[in-house]
This record gives C-alpha cells, structure tokens and sequence, in this order.
C-alpha cells in the first residue's frame, strides 16, 4: 500500500512540475515582438522601398525616406511565427537598383533565429554596405545581409 501511494505521490509531483515548465514556455513564445525598420542609407534623398509580409499577413509596400522607421508589433506562434520583407533603393553615383529578400524575424523548432539577438525588440538597420540587426547581447549593430545589384 505504501509503494503504490508514493508512486501515486510522485506522479502527482512530475505532473505539476511538468505543468509548470510547458506553461512558462507557452508563456515565452505567446509574447508581444516589435519589428524595426530603419533606413540609414547614406546619400541625397535616398528612398528605401519595402514589402513585409508573414505566412498569415501582408503588412503592404511602404516607402522609407532617410531616417524614417517604420514598426509592426505581433506575437509569436512558436514554431511558425516567419515575417521577412523585400527592399529596393536606388543609388545615385552609381545609377542603380539595390535589392534584397530579408528574414526580419523567424521562430522555428530548433532554430529562433534572432531570439537571443533581440528578444522583443528587434530593431534593424538598412545601410549603404548592407542590412544590419541590432545585437543586445554585444551592444553593437552586426551586418547580416549584403544588397545585391541589378
């Protein structure tokens, strides 16, 4: 009788223990993540085109001036939660197109590609040399994408 009781006990225990630990996760992943867009491109009057969608929404094309940011908010729906966006700016001197398909936040099993970068502020930065991500952690701007030419 005593051994079925304390089977009984710590079955019991394990199920609260494991309820604990699946409802702090869910937790985790169901919180609020802002997205930042920044157009630092230098040069004169130089305009960041841009389309951001996700699986489920199409957030539409805005046009960045430079300086201008533009935000979205939205919570995680680990592990499908997937926003990317497309960019073109054109560049004076050189009289070309610029362009880029970008991950601005992706949470996928195994992989939550800028979790540790930007928890839920990820803020990024479109540049003349590239596409940067600010990195929280190191305190520092990290290149992450190269514009490709037209």
């Amino acid at each position: 009788m005593g051994t079925r009781r304390s089977h009984v006990n710590i079955s019991l225990l394990l199920l609260l223990m494991f309820s604990i630990l699946v409802s702090n996760a869910s937790s985790k992943w169901l919180n609020w993540v802002t997205v930042h867009v920044q157009n630092d491109i230098e040069g004169h009057n130089v305009a960041l085109d841009m389309h951001c969608r996700s699986n489920d929404d199409d957030l539409g094309q805005r046009t960045l001036h430079q300086g201008e940011e533009w935000h979205w908010d939205f919570r995680v729906a680990f592990p499908s939660t997937h926003f990317w966006c497309d960019f073109r700016w054109y560049d004076n001197p050189d009289y070309r197109w610029y362009n880029g398909t970008f991950d601005v936040y992706r949470a996928s099993l195994g992989k939550h590609k800028y979790k540790d970068f930007c928890a839920s502020n990820c803020p990024w930065s479109a540049r003349r040399d590239g596409f940067y991500l600010y990195r929280r952690d190191r305190q520092e701007w990290q290149k992450r994408n190269e514009w490709h030419a037209e």
